[in-house]
């Protein structure tokens, strides 16, 4: 038998919060309210239901003078508790309700003789209630149903619970603890979550049991270790009984599953050591310093401190670089405000190594350093990344005449006014603004047409839009979307040029913030709207790896899907959900197993866009292509 805690096949685990939904006694007897709670709880993001079971006859003890020798508080608990307690028969019908819900099912037994009764359910886990946390003849017995099992610890005192706790050990059944306050609803002071971490210090796997008012201390024991959430669930809790009080509602209990997710999401450490993510990156580069030169200094000379000073932005060497700069001879001709970068501390600048590809090749580009890529490499493409502020440029100014293939455009998402580009925004407006910005983007395509005779189409990357900013939208809105988009490109001219959308990530990074992308994601939508819309794609491998992670989706198999309605391919390594454009052979794709694959079509066109490719005079963008051209050989 394992030794591991999970329930129904989920591992409770930081980054992976168990949420159990009590709905105990709070059916009220009534079967259908039973099922109505079930249906909340699953609809609200609930792992799992609980219930409880009793057996009068065996839970209370018997006197001569009956129910009126008991105190009053114990005669009206077991009066409430007598009016609201199902029949086994009903129970049973409540456990294939629950399983056809596909939620799992726990069940708490108060007595010896409601354990002999769960022992013929398909019970998924077992819960033994705070009150009997000291009665180890109940734990053992709820031990031999074989199932996991949870105890709580509202009540006690610490020695019972580490007796419990250790008594537990003995019994060959995974288990887990809950910290847990017993009044209904329980004081904020008296709920004490820092003992959380101690009872991790007498077990492995624990959690909150939680009777406070709203969700914010249920979400905090997450943050203190807890991987177990079991919170009451009521439709009202001005509803008679002892557990409504202490009962989240509806609209709440959705609340807390959503506030314990995020926590799952932010909690875990995700490296060795803390790291800039890739939204930090793109503020560090746009909001931070680094290490320019004051003045122009010729190659040769030695640098000194004076040649050198800190300014915006944070594309160089980080300040903290500039004394190993000082002493060392300056490998190239600086201009004033030159980035100083690596290749200055070096004193080698990165090449390309020249390989045959199997597809066409090329870089990206930016008007002011179109010239000095000319001048190092002879690709089969440019691809130009414009800013809005290049799209009212005369490229006469910073463009020759090549020989080149094909000529790619990757249209501006940021315009005037902080505006991403969505040609499919519900704001008409906006909307507008969007589609009169791709014209410009296209009058921008056609005024490069001339310095590239030789090229057989000339290509315009789009990230069309349909993002959000706090969630993703449903597929009825997605499907608006993607009509949407068939009416907007129905509508402009294109001319010379061909859109190709670019296929998108679920967590598009603008303005170095995370947001949530719903249209031109899912593989089998990619291809549908191109062939709908008679569109090919650019293909960002990148993304799609991060869309296959997020999905659970076969990154090879998916691929194979879209390459047969791809024009061009942005080519990066992933990892993970958020990690974007990392060297080739340092993410999650199989390079080796991937290449052949897009080597079966000769006509596509790549460039390698790992991030910030161009610092070091393109040295990121050198090592991509080297390392596909040894896949090649």
């Amino acid at each position: 038998m394992t030794t591991q805690f999970q329930i129904g096949g989920i591992r409770p685990a930081k980054g992976r919060t168990f949420v159990i939904a009590e709905i105990g006694n709070n059916h009220n007897g009534s079967l259908e309210l039973a099922k109505q709670l079930v249906d909340v709880a699953r609809e609200a993001g609930a792992d799992c239901v609980k219930f409880q079971i009793r057996d009068f006859a065996s839970l209370y003890r018997k006197t001569p003078g009956g129910a009126a020798s008991e105190d009053l508080g114990v005669e009206y608990v077991k009066d409430l508790l007598a009016k609201v307690e199902l029949t086994v028969a009903q129970h049973r019908e409540l456990r294939a309700y629950v399983a056809q819900s596909g939620l799992l099912y726990m069940c708490t037994p108060w007595d010896e003789a409601s354990v002999e009764t769960l022992r013929g359910f398909e019970v998924d886990a077992v819960k033994a209630a705070s009150a009997d946390l000291f009665n180890p003849y109940l734990i053992e017995r709820i031990a031999s149903l074989g199932k996991p099992f949870v105890l709580s610890t509202g009540m006690s005192y610490q020695h019972e619970i580490a007796r419990a706790v250790a008594h537990a050990k003995t019994l060959g059944v995974p288990f887990a603890i809950l910290h847990c306050n017993s009044a209904y609803p329980a004081p904020d002071r008296d709920i004490q979550l820092e003992f959380i971490p101690k009872l991790a210090d007498l077990h492995d796997v624990v959690g909150y049991s939680g009777h406070e008012r709203g969700t914010a201390i249920s979400i905090a024991a997450v943050a203190l270790g807890a991987v177990i959430i079991e919170r009451h669930l009521t439709l009202d809790r001005m509803m008679e009984g002892p557990d409504h009080p202490a009962s989240l509602e509806p609209d709440e209990f959705r609340r807390l599953v959503e506030g314990v997710r995020q926590v799952d999401e932010a909690l875990p450490l995700r490296s060795d050591s803390r790291a800039p993510t890739q939204g930090e990156m793109l503020n560090r580069e746009n909001l931070s310093k680094s290490v320019v030169a004051r003045r122009a200094i010729a190659k040769g000379a030695i640098i000194s401190a004076g040649d050198l000073t800190v300014a915006s932005p944070g594309q160089g060497l980080a300040p903290y670089r500039l004394p190993d700069l000082v002493g060392r001879p300056a490998i190239r001709e600086i201009h004033q405000g030159d980035f100083m970068v690596e290749a200055d501390l070096r004193g080698e600048v990165a090449a390309y190594e020249p390989h045959k590809l199997p597809i066409l090749w090329g870089v990206p580009v930016r008007y002011h350093d179109f010239l000095a890529y000319t001048d190092r490499i002879a690709p089969d493409l440019y691809e130009f990344h414009h800013s809005y502020r290049d799209l009212g440029l005369d490229p006469k100014s910073f463009v020759k005449p090549v020989d080149c293939g094909r000529l790619v455009v990757h249209a501006p998402e940021l315009f005037e006014n902080s505006e991403l580009l969505d040609l499919v925004s519900d704001d008409l407006g906006y909307r507008q603004r969007s589609i009169d910005n791709m014209k410009r983007v296209i009058a921008a395509t056609e005024s490069l047409r001339p310095y590239f005779p030789q090229a057989d189409s000339a290509l315009i990357v789009t990230n069309v839009g349909g993002f959000s900013m706090d969630a993703p939208v449903s597929a009825d809105k997605r499907r608006e979307y993607y009509d949407r988009f068939a009416e907007v490109i129905a509508k402009i001219d294109f001319g010379s040029t061909e859109l190709i959308p670019q296929n998108m990530a679920p967590f598009p990074w603008h303005f170095g913030g995370q947001r949530y992308q719903n249209i031109f994601m899912y593989p089998d939508e990619l291809v549908a709207a191109a062939k709908a819309n008679k569109l090919r794609l650019c293909l960002d491998l990148s993304h799609l790896s991060m869309t296959c992670s997020h999905f659970g989706f076969d990154f090879q198999h998916e691929l194979a899907k879209l390459l047969p309605v791809t024009a061009h391919l942005h080519i990066a390594d992933a990892k993970g959900l958020n990690g974007e454009g990392v060297d080739l052979g340092e993410g999650d794709i199989d390079w080796r197993a991937v290449w052949p694959l897009i080597a079966a079509y000769p006509d596509l066109s790549f460039i390698p866009e790992v991030w910030q490719g161009h610092k070091n005079f393109g040295a990121g963008f050198w090592k991509a292509l080297n390392y596909l051209g040894r896949l090649a050989a």
